[in-house]
């Protein structure tokens, strides 16, 4: 039983991290990557801003929704990781209370702007894209405060901050290639001139930013895990550390990916070399997957840089709270 609610509340977190990262990713899109392709004016144009409109309105109010859904069961699955001597309740009402309740609050409000901002997104009204964007900076400061649950009662320092700039920066530029690999199904080629084709040019825009993006995601993940190890040591001899080293071997391996597509992906998505581009995106999507998988994971693992919370978050909780059979009685 234990195990399968360990794997419930990772499959809870690994969706709940996904529907952040798409949630900002059809933002990134809508403005750093359709809104800057280069694609001439004319019925191709007018015809994919319409379905482009629709793809990216469908997937920000899918992914606000799947965010409210998912705020509660991972406020449940955070909290047992805190000290199990205590009642559920009690330990959820304890993280409520602390910066990760903020932080809670924060993610929530950010999910009901952002479900209304893309509902009047898709309803082309003028104040849906204001609404998202103050939602992603809140989404920011949120997912920064709820960083890592076991530094949910130590001294706030800088690493939230790291810890929201890296969660937008994922999500802008890893969730906006999940968009643009979704937005693919939906365009066919263009084949009367292969300078007017929506894919060839929503990949050159794409990768014209990428290269600013991933600068932020490695520098903030880089800022961040230095806050949280103590040493060279913790790199080996700690589960963040063991996590946090398979991570960035295949966010290497992406980086490489996200070159040769940067070199090749716009020439190729113009030519009868598309079948063979479409495989290696969505393979590049697939090693996405698995960075957010590890994430998730190096999230709920402990930091060896926190401070130890199970014998001094629950010094005021209420009497009655501790399960008798889960303490031992001195004589």
């Amino acid at each position: 039983m234990q195990i399968l609610l360990a794997l419930g509340g990772e499959l809870v977190a690994m969706l709940y991290v996904t529907s952040i990262v798409m949630l900002v990713g059809a933002t990134a899109f809508h403005f750093l990557v359709w809104r800057k392709a280069s694609l001439p004016i004319g019925p191709v144009r007018t015809a994919t801003d319409e379905l482009m409109h629709a793809h990216v309105a469908r997937c920000g109010v899918w992914s606000s929704v799947a965010l409210l859904l998912l705020v509660l069961p991972r406020a449940a699955g955070v909290s047992t990781l805190l000290d199990a001597h205590y009642t559920l309740a009690v330990r959820l009402g304890v993280l409520l209370r602390s910066e990760w309740g903020i932080g809670f609050a924060g993610v929530v409000l950010a999910g009901l702007l952002s479900l209304a901002g893309f509902l009047l997104v898709r309803r082309r009204h003028a104040l849906g894209w204001p609404l998202v964007l103050v939602a992603v900076p809140l989404l920011a400061v949120g997912s920064g405060l709820q960083g890592h649950p076991n530094d949910a009662f130590s001294s706030l320092t800088a690493a939230p901050i790291f810890d929201g700039i890296h969660a937008v920066g994922v999500g802008g530029w890893l969730g906006s290639f999940f968009v643009l690999v979704l937005a693919e199904r939906r365009v066919a080629p263009h084949t009367a001139s292969p300078w007017t084709d929506p894919l060839g040019a929503m990949i050159e825009s794409y990768f014209r930013a990428s290269g600013l993006l991933a600068s932020v995601v490695l520098l903030t993940g880089l800022f961040s895990s230095a806050t949280h190890l103590t040493g060279f040591d913790d790199i080996q001899g700690t589960q963040y550390g063991r996590i946090l080293v398979g991570k960035v071997g295949i966010v290497v391996i992406l980086m490489a990916f996200n070159e040769y597509h940067r070199r090749h992906a716009e020439r190729q998505a113009r030519t009868d070399e598309r079948p063979h581009l479409v495989h290696s995106l969505r393979f590049q999507a697939g090693l996405i997957a698995l960075v957010l998988a590890l994430t998730v994971l190096l999230v709920d693992a402990q930091p060896p840089g926190a401070n130890e919370v199970r014998a001094e978050v629950f010094r005021g909780a209420p009497r009655g709270s501790i399960e008798a059979n889960d303490v031992e009685m001195e004589h």
